[in-house]
């Protein structure tokens, strides 16, 4: 069952990673439609998502989140429909990256936005930084929204970044610093379909 919450918000809880979910981590790392959105790869095994959790929990730069639909409070049911997670943490200027992505069956629900907007407010009001930072694949319309509608702004393009299905993609780069941050909204709905998730290391 997933673990207990950690932040709470719009339609969302963040739990720590536990064990019991590393198979949906796995299933979905596999999965064309959210692997294609953090650049392809090589096939994830059980193995290699355990070897990831550790180098995160040991971590002091990134962390991980499972993202959860909100529901009663009764941990059997509550229902995984993603990942959320921060890296590249640099205390010394404030600033940090983050990424995410839900489960196709799980998109168009509005958890993109609601989970990266938690992962913000965390970001800004618990961790004291200044910046996020967040990039998107040139393809990924869906990510792209989820960013705008949180606030962040385009910052610029790195060029053939990513090897993606036999060709080279840019990524998109974005940014929100803390002055221009208003706080989670109430209306974090989101339509959009599509590879909700967005590129950097995992």
């Amino acid at each position: 069952m997933p673990g207990p919450v950690f932040l709470r918000g719009d339609g969302v809880t963040l739990r720590p990673v536990e064990e019991s979910d590393y198979e949906f981590l796995q299933r979905h790392a596999n999965n064309p439609a959210v692997r294609s959105g953090f650049g392809g790869g090589a096939p994830t095994s059980a193995d290699d998502v355990a070897d990831r959790i550790e180098e995160v929990t040991e971590s002091d730069d990134s962390e991980t989140f499972l993202v959860c639909a909100a529901g009663g409070n009764d941990s059997e049911s509550v229902q995984r429909v993603g990942e959320a997670f921060c890296f590249d943490l640099y205390e010394r200027r404030g600033s940090v990256e983050i990424g995410y992505w839900i489960a196709p069956d799980h998109q168009g629900n509005g958890y993109a936005t609601a989970a990266a907007e938690l992962l913000v407010e965390y970001c800004f009001a618990e961790r004291r930084l200044r910046k996020v930072d967040a990039r998107v694949l040139a393809f990924n319309d869906g990510s792209r929204r989820v960013l705008e509608k949180v606030g962040f702004e385009p910052e610029g393009r790195r060029r053939d970044e990513y090897y993606v299905d036999g060709e080279y993609v840019d990524a998109e780069l974005y940014g929100l610093v803390a002055d221009d941050w208003d706080g989670p909204r109430d209306d974090a709905s989101d339509a959009d379909r599509g590879a909700e998730s967005n590129g950097g290391d995992r």
